[in-house]
């Protein structure tokens, strides 16, 4: 059995599924998925696998079983709704933009949060800067969140992309804030020791620009541990790779890039992992 057998109710936390619904299914029932077990994603449901459609389809069909973060290609996809954002290469969006219930999975999407949590767990898309703590990342979650479903959202959309400002300063106002928020928490990697971010890299860490180091290499000011996703490259095939277990845990292991797919079960820190189902990407 993978379950406990003292656990009733189980909390799994994928990574980033990007349209690969065949694989989600063969990992929920490699983990004997239960009728009363929630699915958390670390964000990015959708783009560059084969079917983001289906993808939302399910996962808003699962209701209060589901949840997840906002990641970067979450926000594309919304981008293009609502920003009048063009396809950009490698996108496979089309059927998501051209379903007759788009405008319903599009509202779906953008209720969801920057943040979830539990007592011991922090679940973000790419990371938690280290000149963050708990309250600033609960507050600045909270100021995006606010953005994405209100009724300014399309201006939010239109000025959404851009690597500036690069840095967190508590004095910044408007888009450039909102903007600073987004780029934290679902594209940052690497940073300085200032809190710098730098955007072009997304190999390896032997290969990363001296002076940058991941976000999670930093000593924490948050109390629990994170999980993550955003960056296939950073481990291996194999999600034992993942770094470091007491706080940090990375569960992107590049399943759109034709290797796997991977969860975490919160209540006993076990990973499970199944091959990709899908081609793999261009």
């Amino acid at each position: 059995m993978t379950r406990r057998a003292n656990e009733a109710v189980a909390t799994y936390v994928v990574g980033d599924i990007q349209g690969c619904l065949a694989s989600l299914r063969a990992l929920l029932a490699a983990v004997g998925f239960g009728a009363a077990d929630r699915l958390w994603c670390v964000g990015d449901l959708v783009n560059r696998g084969p079917d983001s459609l289906g993808t939302l389809r399910f996962a808003r069909d699962l209701g209060e079983r589901f949840a997840t973060t906002l990641g970067n290609h979450d926000l594309h996809f919304l981008a293009m709704v609502h920003g009048g954002h063009p396809h950009r290469p490698g996108d496979t969006l089309e059927a998501l933009l051209d379903a007759p219930d788009r405008d319903e999975l599009a509202g779906w999407l953008r209720g969801q949060p920057f943040l979830l949590e539990t007592e011991d767990w922090l679940v973000v898309h790419a990371g938690v800067p280290h000149v963050w703590n708990l309250a600033a990342v609960r507050a600045r979650a909270a100021e995006l969140q606010t953005a994405v479903r209100g009724a300014e959202h399309p201006a939010f959309f239109k000025a959404m992309y851009g690597n500036e400002p690069a840095q967190w300063d508590d004095a910044l106002t408007g888009m450039a804030r909102l903007r600073a928020i987004t780029n934290h928490l679902t594209r940052m990697r690497l940073l300085d020791v200032a809190g710098v971010m730098e955007f072009s890299h997304k190999g390896a860490l032997a290969e990363a620009p001296a002076g940058y180091k991941p976000w999670f290499a930093y000593p924490s000011r948050l109390p629990g541990k994170v999980v993550f996703g955003h960056w296939a490259a950073l481990f291996g095939v194999a999600p034992d790779q993942c770094h470091p277990r007491t706080r940090a845990w990375g569960v992107d292991t590049g399943c759109v890039w034709g290797r796997r797919l991977t969860a975490l079960r919160l209540d006993d820190e076990r990973l499970f992992s199944v091959p990709a189902m899908e081609r793999r990407a261009a």
